[in-house]
């Protein structure tokens, strides 16, 4: 069969590979693509494995032993490790991560799939997973109304709909004016740059410097919510004034864990969260480097892999 292999930082190949072996075979009919896909195309990752390496877990396809349509979730927690058992399966200490969505098929246990509703379009489908980690965000957070997101990208203006969608007010700030538009159409108040402070702030950029921004930008007795990864090793300095004085909450947000997916499918298929507008037309596996390496900028948009083409 087909795939999208890394084979060193910086190169991608499509090869014929053997077939996955494993407790579930899936066909692949879209699989989606995001700014983890690039750092492990640049740079790998460290749940990515030695190389030759297949990558790609936002993906949803068919069961070939059964013909159901099903979400592939990117991991299958332990169940047994403390976070697990203290109910925080999202960093559990022995997960089974679940990549090659840039393939044909995919093996995948069963702990990993979930069943689509009829009529779900598969690449809709596939956007639960970065969904879920959205959700899990704002779960992260706190009730309070005034809420800003500091980035514009795909999971920023995910985040800013789910706040939208609970009555809060949202304010998104990104510098590209037309993220600040696709804002703006989710129902969140768009700006170039904070020009007040925010009871709740998240973070979803990646980056230390908008680590220190969102920092800077909450309101004393506020909470920051850090949701987009920076790279691995890397220092970010923090304005300790507002976080010693003003008695700043800081909280990481990473990953979900199933019953997040399941929410964000039930999401999808209501059309309350309607990622259509961040999916770019469907591309081939051979296309999928270029796009990948395109420049960035402009409006947000999700790269779609059918890998039948």
């Amino acid at each position: 069969m087909r795939a999208a292999v890394l084979t060193a930082p910086g190169t991608l190949e499509v090869m014929d590979v053997p077939e996955p072996r494993g407790e579930v075979l899936v066909e692949v009919r879209a699989a989606t693509a995001c700014g983890t896909d690039l750092k492990m195309l640049r740079h790998g990752h460290r749940v990515l494995g030695p190389y030759p390496a297949r990558f790609g877990h936002e993906m949803a396809g068919v069961r070939l032993d059964t013909g159901d349509p099903v979400l592939v979730g990117d991991s299958a927690a332990c169940g047994s490790c403390a976070p697990c058992l203290a109910g925080r399966a999202q960093i559990c200490r022995d997960m089974t991560w679940i990549l090659g969505g840039f393939a044909e098929r995919i093996a995948a246990p069963e702990a990993a799939l979930h069943t689509l509703p009829p009529g779900l379009d598969f690449a809709v489908a596939a956007v639960a997973e970065p969904l879920a980690a959205c959700i899990h965000a704002v779960a992260r957070g706190t009730d309070a109304e005034d809420c800003a997101v500091l980035g514009g990208g795909t999971m920023g203006l995910m985040l800013a709909r789910l706040l939208v969608l609970e009555g809060r007010r949202v304010t998104l700030v990104d510098r590209h004016p037309e993220r600040r538009a696709q804002a703006t159409g989710l129902g969140a108040v768009a700006v170039e740059r904070f020009d007040r402070a925010h009871a709740l702030v998240f973070e979803a950029v990646g980056r230390p410097q908008a680590w220190a921004d969102a920092v800077g930008a909450a309101a004393p007795g506020g909470c920051v919510v850090l949701v987009g990864g920076c790279p691995s090793g890397t220092a970010a300095p923090l304005p300790t004034g507002p976080l010693h004085y003003e008695e700043l909450d800081v909280r990481g947000a990473f990953h979900h864990d199933r019953l997040e997916v399941d929410r964000a499918l039930w999401l999808l298929t209501r059309g309350q969260v309607d990622p259509r507008e961040l999916l770019l037309p469907a591309i081939g596996l051979g296309e999928l480097a270029a796009a990948l390496q395109a420049p960035g900028g402009g409006a947000a948009r999700k790269i779609v892999v059918d890998p039948s083409r």
